[in-house]
């Protein structure tokens, strides 16, 4: 069982939608029309962070609109996130308007061909980094595609090890592949390398994390380095840099299957509810 995945290491014009659209759409036309997943980064249509009041959209919005088009035109699934917002009744984090009140999420999109899709919610929103009007995920998302059970994840989960735990039940792992979007500064990016290996060794599962190049309205810069690490920890395929590329890659989950019978730390492993408070 493989799967083709075509990686978008993408600068991201600052709190502009139709300019990233633009922008993405030329790069779409690069990727091979094979691939089973395109990856964007994190925030891709206005980078990190951006004020929700006046980025946010709901799920009939521009970005829902164009992930759909996409999925659509390339016959792929298609996964990035955006600032969504959604009506609710008590957020911990809220806009009061005149009939009801909006929570903001940071929201991972997984867009499949026929329109359909599912939702991640950023669940460790990034406080230091201006995400403090945010809220919290509260669910993980598992998708099985293909023969894969995949985990999708963004950008500060990484530093989570508890969140990322995979779990091992009645023969059967949770997840074979994290998928990791990220706006991660280059002057993190010894953590970005280590973390992605760690959490690859420790969860006996291939890691993907795609990242942004450029520098944002802040005057941050972005490493890059986009890259494809196996259950061994072992970099498989990368983009050496901060250059706009795309990374494309097929991956075999048999040699993880091999590994994993041959290595089983996962008999070993703590079985654990997570009890969450917030």
């Amino acid at each position: 069982m493989t799967l083709k995945i075509a990686c978008v290491q993408s600068n991201i014009i600052a709190r502009n939608p139709q300019e990233n659209y633009k922008h993405l759409d030329e790069l779409f036309n690069k990727i091979q029309n094979d691939r089973d997943i395109i990856i964007l980064p994190e925030t891709f249509t206005t980078g990190f962070p951006a004020e929700p009041e006046h980025f946010a959209e709901d799920e009939n919005g521009a970005t829902m609109a164009w992930l759909r088009a996409k999925a659509k035109e390339k016959n792929s699934v298609i996964c990035g996130s955006f600032i969504s917002q959604r009506d609710t009744k008590s957020p911990s984090h809220q806009v009061q308007s005149q009939s009801h009140c909006q929570s903001f999420y940071n929201t991972l999109v997984w867009m499949n061909p026929d329109g359909s899709y599912h939702t991640y919610d950023k669940r460790h929103t990034f406080s230091m980094g201006g995400e403090k009007d945010l809220d919290n995920g509260k669910e993980l998302l598992t998708i099985e595609y293909k023969g894969w059970r995949i985990r999708p994840f963004i950008c500060y989960d990484l530093r989570f090890p508890v969140w990322l735990r995979n779990n091992y039940q009645e023969g059967n792992f949770e997840y074979d592949l994290a998928i990791l979007i990220a706006n991660w500064p280059m002057q993190k990016s010894y953590i970005w390398n280590t973390l992605l290996s760690a959490r690859a060794i420790e969860n006996q599962a291939y890691f993907v994390g795609v990242n942004r190049v450029g520098i944002d309205h802040n005057n941050i810069p972005y490493i890059g380095e986009t890259k494809v690490v196996d259950g061994k920890g072992r970099t498989v395929a990368e983009l050496r840099g901060d250059k706009e590329d795309i990374l494309e890659i097929e991956i075999d989950k048999q040699p993880l299957i091999d590994f994993r019978n041959y290595f089983t730390v996962h008999k070993d492993w703590d079985n654990f509810l997570l009890n969450l408070q917030k």
